[in-house]
Formats: C-alpha cells, sequence, structure tokens
C-alpha cells in the first residue's frame, strides 16, 4: 500500500473505541469518585458522542473552509488535549467535560476516513480498504484497551495517556494525505440521501447499541464476579478488538465464502458470544464470549459501510458516512440507557443479566435477517 492509504488508515485508529478506550478504568473512577451513580460514570464512555454527532454533519462544512487536512488536524488537537486532558481533571464534572471536547474532535475527524475510501478506491479495493478500517480501529482499540486497563491499576488517571495516539494520525496527514480533486471532493455536494444509506444507518444503530454494552458493563462484571481488575479488563475488551481485527482482514475472503448469508452468520457468532458471557463462569469464558461478539462486529460494520457506500452518489459520500458515523455513536450513546431501562422493567440490572438480553436481542436479529433480508436489500439498491 501507498503512504498515503497508510495516512487514510491511520485516521481509523482515532474513530469508534475513542470513547471506550478507558473502558478498562470505569471501575477504578467509581472507585475515586463514589457519591457518583454508577449509571453517570457510564456516560464517560458515551457522552462524547453527544458532540460526535452534531460535529460530524459539520465536518463537510469544515473541510470546505479548511479543506481536509486542515479539519483532520484541527479535530486531532481536539482529541489529544480532550482526551490526555480527562487525566488532569479533578472533579467528575471536569472530566465529563473532558469527553466533550473529545467528542468534538472525534466529530471532526470520523467521517473522513470512510469517505476518504469512497472517492480514492472503488471496487473490491474499496471493500479490503474498508476492511482495512475496520482492522485499524480495532488495532487501535486493541492498544489502547490493553495499556489503559495496565494504566489504570496504577492509578486511573493514567489510563488517558492513551489518547497520545493521535500524535501517529497528526503526523501521517501533515506529511502523506493528499487533498481530493476540487470535483471529486466529498464535501462539496448538497442533495437528497438514497434510501440506502438511511436503512445501513439504522442498522449500524441497532448494531452498536447492541455491541456497546460489552466496553460499558464489561469491567463492573470482572470485578461484581471476582474475574478480576481492570487489567484483565482491558486484556478482555482488547480480544474482543483483536478478533473484530482480524475479522476485517478477512472480510473480502468471508464475503465470498459465505454471500447473503455473511449477515446471518456474524449475528449468530455474536449472539452466542453475549449468551456465552451471560453463562461464563471464569474469566476464560468471559474472554471467548467477547471475542466472539468482536468478531461478528468486525465483519458486520465494514460490510453496511460498503453497503451505505455503494448506495450513495460519489459526491454524497461525506454526508453519508457522517450519517452512518453518527449512527455508531448515538448507538453507543443509548446503549446504556437502552439496557439500564429494560433491566429496570425486567427487575435486574446486573452486568451478566444484561449481556443475556443482549444475546436474547441478537437471537431475534438474526431471525430478523433469515426472513427479511432480501426484502432490505431490496430496499438498500432503491435510489
Amino acid at each position: 500500500m501507498t503512504l498515503h492509504a497508510w495516512s487514510i488508515l491511520s485516521i481509523s485508529l482515532l474513530t469508534v473505541m475513542a470513547g471506550a478506550a478507558v473502558a478498562p478504568a470505569l471501575g477504578a473512577v467509581q472507585a475515586a469518585f463514589p457519591d457518583v451513580p454508577a449509571t453517570t460514570v457510564k456516560l464517560l464512555l458515551t457522552a462524547p458522542s453527544v458532540c460526535i454527532i452534531p460535529m460530524s454533519f459539520l465536518a463537510p462544512r469544515l473541510c470546505r473552509w479548511l479543506g481536509i487536512k486542515g479539519t483532520l488536524l484541527l479535530g486531532c488537537t481536539l482529541y489529544l488535549l480532550g482526551g490526555a486532558g480527562g487525566g488532569l481533571a479533578t472533579s467528575f464534572p471536569m472530566l465529563l467535560a473532558t469527553r466533550i471536547v473529545l467528542g468534538i474532535g472525534v466529530g471532526m475527524v470520523m467521517p473522513l476516513s470512510n469517505s476518504l475510501v469512497s472517492v480514492f478506491f472503488t471496487g473490491e479495493e474499496r471493500v479490503r480498504m474498508m476492511g482495512r478500517t475496520a482492522s485499524t480501529a480495532n488495532l487501535g482499540g486493541i492498544v489502547a484497551l490493553f495499556c489503559s486497563g495496565w494504566l489504570a491499576q496504577a492509578n486511573w488517571r493514567y489510563a488517558f495517556a492513551i489518547y497520545g495516539i493521535s500524535l501517529v494520525t497528526m503526523v501521517m496527514t501533515t506529511l502523506f494525505l493528499q487533498e481530493p480533486a476540487r470535483e471529486q471532493s466529498p464535501a462539496a455536494a448538497t442533495g437528497r440521501l438514497p434510501l440506502g444509506a438511511w436503512l445501513g444507518a439504522l442498522g449500524l444503530l441497532l448494531l452498536m447499541i447492541v455491541f456497546y454494552c460489552v466496553p460499558t458493563n464489561l469491567a463492573l462484571f470482572l470485578i461484581q464476579e471476582g474475574y478480576g481488575e481492570a487489567g484483565n479488563s482491558g486484556m478482555s475488551l482488547a480480544g474482543s478488538t483483536a478478533a473484530g481485527f482480524v475479522a476485517g482482514l478477512m472480510l473480502p475472503r468471508t464475503r465470498l465464502m459465505f454471500g447473503r448469508r455473511l449477515p446471518v452468520i456474524m449475528l449468530g457468532l455474536m449472539a452466542a458470544g453475549f449468551l456465552g458471557l451471560h453463562h461464563a463462569s471464569g474469566l476464560a469464558g468471559a474472554m471467548a464470549g467477547v471475542m466472539l461478539v468482536g468478531f461478528g462486529l468486525g465483519s458486520l460494520w465494514p460490510s453496511l459501510l460498503v453497503a451505505v457506500a455503494k448506495a450513495t452518489p460519489l459526491p454524497l459520500s461525506m454526508r453519508t458516512m457522517a450519517l452512518a458515523g453518527s449512527m455508531i455513536f448515538l448507538g453507543q450513546f443509548l446503549s446504556p440507557l437502552v439496557f439500564d431501562a429494560a433491566g429496570a422493567l425486567l427487575g435486574t440490572r446486573t452486568p451478566r443479566d444484561i449481556f443475556g438480553l443482549a444475546g436474547l436481542a441478537t437471537a431475534a436479529a438474526v431471525l430478523g435477517a433469515l426472513f427479511l433480508g432480501n426484502r432490505v436489500r431490496r430496499w438498500m439498491e432503491r435510489p
């Protein structure tokens, strides 16, 4: 691959797992602020989404003013300040404020990676690059989750140092990223988004609501069940993202192997993983569960992005990817609220039972994919 392609991939290091990067430190943060409810502490992982969503729709306008590279560098700077700044917070409201700054930075960066893939790559090479962007995002998650878990064992503040990874993207962007030609710019066009873009974005929303119960509950689950501390949580979440990394690299092969059955098979793997977590009797069982969930997500997430890109005219790609990315982060924000509300209705809020609910929801999605898959594919092809 060219250095330009690597610079596009480096943007993905900062995206989907940005909020969850400090998930292994959640239990330690809860202990540091004992008067803050657990649901409020979970907002540290999901609050960035509140700013990511509107900022992602402002990103195309910023690109018209500052250019692609200028917008990326500004977003990376805010990402670094908001992310690493959390380790310097002296109160919980201040800590929450740094997460909002982080969200602004991610919102500026997030739509650019996949829209640049749509501009510079076509056909099977686009599928490979979409898989690679997912793998790169998971690779960033592996490093971030593993390191933050072990850093949090010394002090929860140290976990926020992992946001220094944004320096890699800043260097790559400055040296190697090419500005698209003006007529190819994904920030220029206006117009109605196709139905396929909305359906793909809805799929990403639902997928992330279900998946994100893992990073928001795993650290508390391991501690409550006596399966380990922050380091074990980081290792388990890193295992999930490692499985997603492998799935992204294998995406062209798995698409060829399973064809239209891919969504059913990967949703089935996710359901098995969630139910495995629900019944886990030790750390090994929990790790097996999160790895199954991670592999399924690592295949479904880029597959949906490919479908969205195929359904969208090139000039609308940045708006479409902003929509798709916004639904990913909206799903992250809604996930703990949805599962806590469901748990309240059913009389339980334990992490173990939340994983069971996620397994049942994903199993229901398998049935939906079996019976409605062909109809949804026809809808995706409508203008």
